[in-house]
């Protein structure tokens, strides 16, 4: 991993922020998780920007420049030899960290023959400032593993779906693909998504009991672009297999971010 602390390379093991500092004792800091395709960063202009959004949701005055910043992602990122890398930057009032390793590409047989997820009630505070403070989504996330499933779909007190603990989702009924704009983090693939969708998408808001009943089900994040969905909670979505309109957007999205 290579780790860079307001500007300074530093060594995994040496690499520290002060114990009294308000991103240690109360997780008082915004961050981004970002990638790179064959060398290339995927959005960063986005990913910098949401992350300046979300420090000014939470009240956050940087020190660092968003210009500064996006610079320094850079920098540090050329210093990788990996050709698909995994980036995260942290963002607090006084330090910038940019954390660089390689990524750890999922199984292919979970892009052919989807993944399983299971519901966990609640949802995010502050669900459009991506913060650095979610413990209820680390125990989401633990509970879907526990449950040997992929990720956990969280289910509001009025049992409307939003998203999920580390990703955003999307379904498709009769056709026609949905999500829903309410109370969510707008992930980046979420966004890119769309915009490969060119208009034929619905927004709306939907619950546990209807999605379970859609024909496909299919879930974004940075990391890993579009898993589709052919289990919840034990209940098969549609066939059970990636669907075509799933299908149609992951080659979409492939051609998109690999040239292919």
């Amino acid at each position: 991993m290579i780790i860079s602390i307001n500007g300074k390379i530093t060594d995994e093991k040496r690499a520290k922020i002060p114990v009294t500092s308000n991103a240690f004792l109360f997780g008082y800091a915004v961050f981004e998780t970002i990638r790179t395709y064959n060398k290339k960063v995927f959005r960063l202009n986005d990913h910098i920007a949401r992350l300046y959004m979300s420090a000014d949701i939470m009240g956050i005055k940087p020190e660092w420049t968003l210009k500064k910043a996006y610079a320094e992602v850079c920098r540090v990122l050329d210093k990788s030899e990996w050709k698909e890398a995994k980036i995260r930057v942290i963002l607090t009032n006084k330090n910038f960290v940019v954390m660089v390793e390689p990524l750890k590409e999922k199984p292919t047989s979970m892009y052919k023959k989807g993944v399983k997820i299971v519901s966990f009630h609640g949802k995010r505070n502050v669900p459009h400032a991506k913060k650095l403070a979610d413990a209820f989504c680390y125990l989401a996330k633990q509970h879907a593993l526990s449950c040997g499933a992929y990720e956990a779909l969280l289910v509001d007190p009025k049992t409307y779906v939003r998203e999920c603990a580390y990703a955003n989702i999307f379904w498709v009924k009769d056709g026609k693909l949905h999500s829903t704009n309410k109370e969510i983090l707008f992930g980046i693939t979420r966004e890119t998504i769309i915009e490969l969708a060119d208009g034929g998408i619905v927004f709306r808001g939907v619950k546990y009991k209807n999605i379970l009943d859609a024909d496909e089900v299919f879930i974004t994040q940075t990391t890993s672009g579009i898993l589709p969905v052919v289990e919840i909670d034990g209940q098969k979505i549609g066939t059970g297999r990636p669907g075509p309109v799933t299908k149609k957007l992951m080659k979409k999205f492939e051609k998109l971010v690999w040239g292919k």
